[in-house]
């Protein structure tokens, strides 16, 4: 009976290491698949956004060279004057797309630049207000220009009744405001919010937000401290 019981307990112990065993292998091997999955679905996120940052180039040019074409049946003798403006825009749109991160200083005179382009195609209609006055920090290329096309997109303005559009920094974030003027249609493929979704979440694991009110419409852009 000693004998029975003894060979007993060392099987049950031998059933035990073997369960230990197979459990630390399957949650190895569970381990394993999940960070393989969130690996994948990494890359796929990736794969997205550098599609969609494919999408913005043509995208900028054809809005640009539609206001070409406006200001060559209504204003040929600005054309010019635009062409050069517009060349040093794209110059810099074609130096910075791609980079992961842009100086703040560098994308606040990007803007300015581009909102010369605007002010040639609508007169003072749409005016930026820029309340920052500490420019240290970081911004994905061109979130500014996209976050500001968009309000100029998608609401009505003139120079009578003209669309303020406010930027400010609070702490480590660019607060970019504008009042709801919504134009009766337009046809919005929400390209450049995805992509700004998209790149802070991969890239810095930071959020974008959208905020719409019944008068204003806000987007809030994180700051990066360093590169």
């Amino acid at each position: 009976m000693a004998r029975f019981l003894n060979m007993l307990s060392v099987a049950f112990a031998f059933v035990d290491v073997f369960a230990l065993t197979s459990a630390f292998l399957y949650f190895r091997q569970s381990q394993k698949i999940t960070l393989e999955l969130e690996q994948a679905e990494k890359e796929k996120a990736i794969i997205q956004s550098q599609m969609l940052q494919k999408n913005l180039e043509p995208h900028f040019l054809f809005n640009n060279l539609s206001i070409l074409s406006g200001l060559a049946k209504k204003k040929p003798e600005q054309m010019e004057d635009f062409i050069d403006d517009f060349s040093d825009v794209y110059r810099y749109y074609l130096k910075h797309g791609k980079k992961q991160l842009a100086e703040l200083k560098d994308e606040l005179s990007f803007l300015k630049n581009y909102m010369n382009l605007m002010e040639k195609r609508f007169g003072n209609a749409y005016q930026l207000e820029s309340k920052i006055e500490n420019t240290d920090g970081f911004v994905i290329p061109c979130s500014l220009q996209l976050c500001v096309e968009n309000a100029i997109k998608h609401n009505k303005a003139s120079v009578q009744n003209p669309l303020f559009i406010s930027l400010s920094r609070e702490n480590d974030c660019i607060i970019i405001k504008n009042k709801l003027n919504k134009v009766d249609f337009t046809l919005g493929t929400g390209t450049g919010n995805d992509y700004l979704k998209r790149q802070y979440q991969i890239s810095f694991n930071k959020d974008v937000t959208f905020t719409e009110t019944d008068t204003e419409f806000i987007v809030e852009i994180p700051l990066i401290s360093q590169i």
